[in-house]
C-alpha cells in the first residue's frame, strides 16, 4: 500500500473556477427590502421630531443613526452581491458569499441526501427562488442558494439529481 504525500500547491484551486453570479434582481430584491426595513424607522424619527421638541438633539441624533444605518445596509448588500456565487464542479457544488465576512461552502454530490426549491410571495415577484441542498444527518439544509432563477435552480436540481442515482 502507498500512501504517498499530495502538494496543495498541486491541487486545483476553487478560486480559479468560474463562479455563476445572481441576476441583477436579487440586488434589486434585495435593496428594495431594505428600503421597506427603514422606513418604520424613518417615520419613527419623524414622530421623534414631533414629539420631542424640548430636545432636539435626540431627533438629529436618531436620524444620523439612521442614516448611517441605511446606508451602511444599502452599501453590504450591494458589495455582497458582486461576492456571492455558486460553482458547479464534477464531483461537488461550491457556493461562496460575504464581503466582509467571507464564507465558502461546498458539498460533495455523494454526501447530498435530496435538494428542494422554495420560492415565497416575494421571490416569486421578483420571478427568484432558492435552492437548498441537504446532506445526511440533519432536518437544515446543508447549502442554500437563493437568488436563482427559476429555470437555473430547476436545472442544477435535476443535475444534481442525476448524480445522486449514479452514487447510488
Amino acid at each position: 500500500m502507498n500512501n504517498n504525500p499530495i502538494l496543495a500547491a498541486g491541487l486545483p484551486s476553487v478560486k480559479e473556477a468560474d463562479f455563476q453570479k445572481h441576476p441583477k434582481r436579487f440586488l434589486n430584491k434585495n435593496l428594495i427590502a431594505k428600503g421597506v426595513l427603514f422606513i418604520p424607522l424613518f417615520v419613527a424619527v419623524v414622530l421623534s421630531f414631533f414629539v420631542i421638541q424640548e430636545k432636539p438633539w435626540v431627533w438629529k441624533v436618531a436620524l444620523a443613526v439612521w442614516l448611517f444605518s441605511f446606508l451602511l445596509s444599502v452599501f453590504l448588500s450591494y458589495k455582497g452581491y458582486f461576492v456571492k456565487g455558486f460553482v458547479l464542479r464534477e464531483h461537488d457544488i461550491t457556493y461562496k458569499k460575504g464581503w466582509v465576512f467571507h464564507s465558502q461552502i461546498t458539498v460533495p454530490f455523494n454526501r447530498i441526501q435530496h435538494t428542494e426549491i422554495n420560492h415565497g410571495p416575494i421571490d416569486r415577484l421578483f420571478k427568484l427562488c432558492e435552492l437548498d441542498i441537504f446532506t445526511a444527518g440533519g432536518s437544515a439544509s446543508d447549502l442554500s442558494i437563493d437568488g436563482l432563477d427559476p429555470e437555473d435552480a430547476a436545472k442544477l436540481k435535476e443535475y444534481i439529481s442525476g448524480k445522486l442515482s449514479v452514487h447510488a
